[in-house]
C-alpha cells in the first residue's frame, strides 16, 4: 500500500517573503535608480510594511495549522497504539493471516517507505527517524494513524530481526480487523519487544531511536 500524502504548505516561504519585504526599502534607498525610481521612498516603505505584515500573518497562520495538526496526529497515533488489546482467543487462521500481512508489508517497504531507501539496515533507521515528521503530517484520521503505525512498526521489527537476530511472533487482535497484525511482537532469548509500541513512541516523540537501540543491546 502506497502512503497517500496530504502535505500542508510550509510557512517558511511566507516568512522569507516578510524578510524580503523588510529589505526592499533599505535596498531602494541605496539603489533607488535600480528599484523604484518613479516612487518616493515613503510609499515604498508603506507598501513594504503592509506586504511584510500580510506575509507574516499567512506564515503564522500556516504554522498554527501545522502545530494543531501535529498535536492531533500524536493523539491519533497514541490511540491506535493503546487500542491494540487482545479481545479474545485467537484462531490459528487469524495468527497465520497476521503473519501473511506482516510478510506482505515487509515486501511493500520499497514502495511504502521509498523516501528513506528502505534496506533494513541500522543506517536506514536513522533515515526513518528523520522522515517521521513528514509521516505525522499525513495523519488526518484514525485509519491514517493505524496505517502509519503499522508501516513504521513493521519496518522497525523487521530491521531488528535482520540486524540483531530477533524473530517475529505473530499474534492477532480480531477486533482490529485488517490491522490485527499490530498485536504481533518480536522475541529473542526469552525477551519480548513490541515494535508497534516503539513505533508509537517514535512517531509521537516520546522516545528516540537511540533509546530503542540501547534497550535491545
Amino acid at each position: 500500500m502506497r502512503l497517500i500524502k496530504t502535505k500542508l504548505h510550509s510557512p517558511i516561504p511566507y516568512f522569507l517573503l516578510a524578510v524580503l519585504a523588510g529589505l526592499v526599502p533599505v535596498l531602494n534607498n541605496k539603489y533607488q535608480a535600480a528599484f523604484f525610481p518613479a516612487l518616493s521612498p515613503g510609499v515604498i516603505e508603506i507598501l513594504s510594511v503592509f506586504a511584510g505584515i500580510a506575509a507574516s500573518a499567512l506564515g503564522f497562520a500556516r504554522l498554527w495549522v501545522k502545530l494543531v495538526q501535529r498535536d492531533g496526529a500524536r493523539g491519533l497515533v497514541r490511540g491506535a497504539a493503546e487500542g491494540r488489546i487482545l479481545s479474545g482467543p485467537q484462531t490459528p487462521n487469524e495468527v497465520v493471516n497476521a503473519g501473511r500481512i506482516v510478510s506482505r508489508l515487509v515486501r511493500n517497504a520499497d514502495e511504502d517507505l521509498r523516501e528513506i531507501n528502505p534496506d533494513f539496515t541500522l543506517s536506514s533507521l536513522d533515515r526513518l527517524e528523520h522522515y517521521l515528521p513528514e509521516l505525522m503530517m499525513e495523519i488526518q484520521s484514525e485509519e491514517d494513524a493505524r496505517i502509519r503505525l503499522g508501516v513504521v512498526g513493521i519496518y522497525l521489527g523487521e530491521t531488528l530481526c535482520r540486524c540483531f537476530g530477533w524473530q517475529w511472533f505473530f499474534r492477532a487482535d480480531p477486533s482490529m480487523n485488517q490491522f490485527s497484525y499490530t498485536a504481533s511482537v518480536i522475541r529473542l532469548g526469552g525477551r519480548e519487544l513490541d515494535p508497534f509500541a516503539w513505533a508509537s513512541d517514535l512517531l509521537t516523540g516520546k522516545h528516540r531511536l537511540s533509546d530503542l537501540l540501547k534497550e535491545i543491546k
